[in-house]
């Protein structure tokens, strides 16, 4: 599956998990108490968003340097 992924693709699953984590870490933090397991479930949907666009990036970038 990750072998079908553009390499852009892979930027925006980085970029979207990290949005996602910093957006549900702010408001948590200053606008209003979320439940604990709400924010655990987000970081771990954005753990595993990063780690998907990592590796994608990852991959593509060794692709093009051989």
């Amino acid at each position: 599956m990750l072998s079908k992924l553009s390499r852009r693709r892979g930027l925006q699953l980085e970029a979207f998990g990290s949005v996602l984590i910093c957006t549900v870490m702010l408001a948590d933090r200053f606008l209003f108490t979320l439940q604990d397991g709400f924010v655990l479930t987000t970081a771990i949907i954005s753990a595993v968003l990063l780690t998907i666009g990592i590796r994608v990036v990852k991959r593509h970038d060794e692709k093009n340097q051989n």
